[in-house]
Order: structure tokens, then sequence, then C-alpha cells
């Protein structure tokens, strides 16, 4: 629990002045004495008051301390009924004792009852006034500690989640691109050493990047490339991918984002060469738009959705837009929200 207001240097000294001397002055009014103002600080009972709150502010907090030692009260009910009959009780007898020793030592004869009673009822209310001002401090700490911690929580579940999605290797592209490596090789060598070069391009992008929570447009456009080219040995040459966003080092997007809904719009799209697949990405507002024509297949592939759902969660993260998959009339739109956006670019032709 971190300091409470009780435990503060500058509270312990001031408060004891600045209450004495709000307790002179309504003793002096409840007096109907007044115009002993003018002589405050030289009158003598201004000083007793001063002590008095010192003693009464000083054993609230002792009994506090020692209260919170019972760690069963901690953050309970019966916490502030205990704590305030305690605090009440002990200040109350220490100024009671202090009071009279005063009117005894010092003035030479007994306290009256009334002029007891008076100070008894101030400080009492005194106390209650204290008892007030902590617990609003302590719940609201304890409230405070709460939020921290289920954030904390969040951020160590998105932490998990980008390391997920980070190190998601996609095995499924790599089978197939070993696939088809295999038979590739036996009748073009040089044809498999560039599919080699594409694919070991996507997974050391995959590598180099699984300690970074954002990295900037330019490098996930070459990584998205590299994954079309590899992809167009298979597809023979029917994927297409245009881009028009200017502003590539300033904006910043999750390690993947691209590969990952280029792969599922393949994937999901029946692709040959009299209908290719052309997709065009651009900046619209402070989003990063993919689009690309739908041709859906008949039976979708939904191996890439737990990759696409933790995308999702780790743009919540770092910004209060989400991702939006939008289908109007033949066309797909995906837009992710671009980390670092400020000015507007157009479309491409």
């Amino acid at each position: 629990m971190n300091r409470l207001f009780i435990h503060n240097p500058f509270f312990r000294l001031l408060a004891g002045v600045v209450v004495g001397m709000m307790v002179y002055l309504l003793i002096l009014l409840i007096n109907n004495s007044l115009g002993d103002i003018t002589t405050i600080f030289k009158n003598e009972e201004l000083y007793v008051c001063m002590v008095l709150s010192y003693i009464s502010f000083e054993s609230m907090r002792l009994v506090e301390v020692a209260l919170k030692r019972f760690q069963s009260l901690q953050g309970t009910s019966r916490l502030i009924l205990i704590q305030t009959i305690a605090t009440l009780a002990v200040s109350l007898l220490l100024v009671t004792v202090a009071i009279s020793l005063y009117f005894k030592i010092v003035l030479g004869f007994s306290i009256g009852s009334s002029e007891l009673d008076l100070f008894l009822v101030i400080y009492f209310f005194v106390g209650l006034l204290y008892n007030l001002l902590y617990f609003s401090q302590y719940y609201l700490q304890l409230e405070d500690k709460e939020l921290v911690s289920r954030e904390t929580k969040l951020r160590e579940k998105t932490d998990a989640d980008f390391f997920a999605f980070r190190n998601d290797i996609n095995p499924v592209l790599l089978y197939e691109s070993l696939e088809y490596l295999i038979l590739t090789i036996h009748h073009d060598s040089y044809r498999a050493e560039e599919q080699i070069d594409y694919l070991a391009g996507v997974y050391r992008y995959l590598l180099v990047n699984r300690h970074k929570e954002l990295v900037s447009y330019r490098e996930e456009l070459n990584s998205a490339k590299n994954l079309l080219a590899l992809l167009n040995f298979k597809y023979r040459d029917c994927l297409k991918l245009e881009s028009g966003v200017q502003d590539v080092d300033r904006i910043h997007l999750i390690p993947g984002s691209l590969m990952i809904t280029i792969d599922a719009a393949v994937r999901n799209t029946l692709i040959s060469e009299k209908s290719p697949l052309t997709i065009l990405i651009y900046q619209e507002d402070e989003y990063i738009v993919l689009q690309h024509q739908l041709n859906d297949k008949l039976a979708p592939h939904l191996a890439r959705v737990d990759s696409f759902d933790r995308l999702q969660r780790g743009y919540s993260f770092f910004s209060d837009s989400t991702i939006i998959q939008v289908k109007a009339g033949d066309q797909n739109y995906i837009k992710f929200p671009a980390i670092g956006v400020i000015h507007h670019m157009e479309q491409p032709v």
C-alpha cells in the first residue's frame, strides 16, 4: 500500500498547527470572547490547543499503524468501525489526560467539567473528520490498486498474444512451399533457388521481428511482397500487389499484419489466369486499407482465424480504433489502424 496522507511529514508538521488554531478560534467563538483574537499569538491557550492537536493526530496515527498489523481486518467494513472507535477512544483519553495535567500543574487548579466536555466534543469531531479523510484515501487507493492490477494482467495477456503472434510460423505455408519446392527442384533449379530465397525472406522477417511490437510500413510491405512472390510460384504469377501509401516510414503496423491478411485472402479466393487476384493497399484517413475483389471459395480456409484474432487484440492495445472488415459489392476491404498516421493519402488510381 502506498503511503497515506497521515504519514506524510508535511501533514504531520502542519496539521497540528492549523487544527490547533481552528480549535482555539472555535473555543473563543463558543465562549463569546472573540475580542481576544487581536492577541491570539500571545495567548498560551493557543499553543495548548496546538499541542493537544498534535497529541490527537499522532495517537490516531499510531492506532492506525497498530491495526494495520491485523491483516484480517484489511479491506473489510469492520475496519471502519473498529479503527474509528479505537482512534477516538485513545485520542480523547490522551487529550483528557493532557488538558487535565495542564490545568493542574500550570494553572494550579482542576479543569471544570464544562471546559473538559467542550474540549472532548471538539476533538471528537476532529477525530471523525480525520477518520473520514483517512478512509476516503484508503479505499481510493484500494480501487486504484485493483485497476492497476487489471491493467497489468491485460498487459501480460497482450504481451503473451504478441509473443504467440510473432512466433506463429504459419506451418501450412511452410509445408506447401517445401512440397512445391520438391516438385520444382528436379526440373528447374534456378526457379527453385528463387523460391528458397523468397521463403527465407518470409521467415527471416518473422525471426528478426519476433521481439518487436511495431514495425514500419516499409518493412511490412517488403515482407508482403516476399510472401506474394513465394505464392506466385504456386499460382503462376496470378497474384499482384499495388501499394499507394507514401509515408512508409512514419506509419507502423504490428509485424505480420499484411502477411496474415494477404495469406488469408489468397487461401479464400478462387484464382486462375483468367481471374487473377490484385491486392490494393492505400491509406484512408487513419487506416491502412487492403482491398481485393471477392471470388470466394466454396469452403473457406479458417486456419488463420486465431492469428487474426490475436492481431485484432494487439491493435486494440495501441489504438482506440480496431481492425475493420467490410464486404461491399464485389470488393473486400480490410482496414488496419495506422499507428502514427498524420497525413491523408489518396487511393491509387
